[in-house]
């Protein structure tokens, strides 16, 4: 990770097979993986996980949301439909040992949150 920040957006839990949502959204992801795949004997992952993440060349949260939301917004009511049937999550990624940066979460983004549902997590890494 080049900088502090970045976001990912994940579909988890959903009834609708990772595969099948990359056909609905129309883009495939970078994680894309069904309950199980990656290790049958350990269950591993626990769930289905359709997951994309921002890639700007930015420590604004807004530049990353700008950078997710040219794909995302275009499939916002699909994504919603698809939400509804397990969870949707933004996870704001902090990577500094140094400080925080601020996280000023824009406007846009916490619309399309509230409109498919989504919660916001920060996780921070040192």
């Amino acid at each position: 990770m080049d900088y502090n920040i970045q976001i990912d957006f994940q579909l988890l839990e959903t009834t609708i097979l990772p595969s099948e949502i990359s056909q609905k959204i129309g883009f495939s992801p970078e994680v894309e993986l069904v309950k199980g795949e990656r290790n049958p004997k350990l269950g591993l992952p626990r769930t289905n996980i359709w997951s994309i993440r921002s890639h700007a060349k930015s420590d604004e949260v807004v530049d990353h949301w700008n950078d997710l939301a040219k794909k995302l917004e275009s499939s916002k009511s699909t994504i919603k439909e698809i939400a509804a049937t397990g969870t949707v999550k933004f996870t704001l990624i902090i990577n500094s040992s140094d400080r925080i940066p601020s996280l000023i979460i824009p406007p846009e983004m916490s619309s399309f949150a509230g409109f498919v549902g989504a919660v916001i997590d920060v996780d921070h890494y040192l």
